[in-house]
């Protein structure tokens, strides 16, 4: 079995003082490759360094929407950091939050357009932070439609009508611990509809941690429990599920990770 955890932030506690030890108990259960997401200059940095010196270890380099008062002057910088054939395989966390940021949508506009840009430019796929923004996300990646914009939702809690968009445009839905909670009716009927190619699997660690660790810190070890979550949803097997979104991933960020 092959899992791959496609958002994590490594660059917290308690993985980055002991990331060898964090590889190790992935692996125990086979979580083999590990996506870590930056969200300001200083993590994007970081998330380069861990990932040059572990071959488990993947990155992207971007500003979070939440993250746009104190740092949209360091964009520039960010983006800056990419070099192709390298571990950073793609741009993100970006997007539209208007649960926590509801003062400068325009601001917020701007920096994921920015991105945007730079993926459809470099070939990069995009890593999509959407809340309490649905109708103000799809309107932003719509302006892109026709520009071959590869991305994915992360940590999918929306509507149906939300994914359905997303999939229009090529996107790809990626599902994390609250696919596992109990109170997901709504969620898992989603994920039911949605195409077994266009899913990826994530655990968000250290948030979010799936049933029965909610309340403890995630760990992305347990993108098995998301995965085990989804077979029986889809009521296939658990190998396939680990399979088919092993293979979404390699699709979206144009690498094979059994190579490595």
């Amino acid at each position: 079995m092959y899992i791959i955890d496609s958002h994590c932030h490594l660059y917290y506690e308690p993985y980055i003082s002991n990331l060898k030890k964090t590889i190790e108990d992935c692996k125990s259960k086979n979580v083999k490759k590990l996506l870590s997401i930056s969200v300001d200059l200083e993590t994007s940095k970081k998330n380069i360094e861990i990932a040059t010196k572990h071959d488990e270890i993947y990155c992207t380099v971007g500003l979070h929407p939440n993250n746009i008062l104190n740092s949209q002057k360091d964009l520039e910088k960010i983006l800056n950091l990419y070099t192709p054939n390298s571990k950073i395989l793609g741009i993100g966390e970006a997007g539209i939050d208007l649960f926590k940021s509801k003062d400068n949508l325009l601001k917020q506009i701007e920096c994921f357009e920015l991105q945007i840009q730079f993926c459809i430019k470099n070939d990069l796929p995009l890593v999509i932070h959407s809340r309490n923004s649905e109708k103000e996300t799809i309107s932003v990646l719509k302006k892109y439609s026709n520009k071959n914009l590869n991305f994915v939702l992360h940590c999918f809690s929306g509507t149906e009508k939300f994914a359905n968009d997303c999939l229009d445009l090529n996107g790809y839905i990626s599902f994390g611990g609250i696919i596992t909670f109990k109170n997901s009716f709504n969620l898992a009927e989603i994920c039911k509809k949605i195409p077994i190619n266009k899913i990826l699997v994530e655990t968000d660690s250290p948030y979010l941690s799936p049933h029965p660790l909610r309340g403890k810190v995630n760990h992305p070890q347990n993108t098995s429990l998301v995965i085990k979550k989804i077979a029986e949803i889809k009521q296939k097997e658990i190998d396939e599920i680990s399979a088919i979104t092993t293979n979404n991933f390699n699709e979206l960020f144009k690498i094979n990770c059994k190579n490595y």
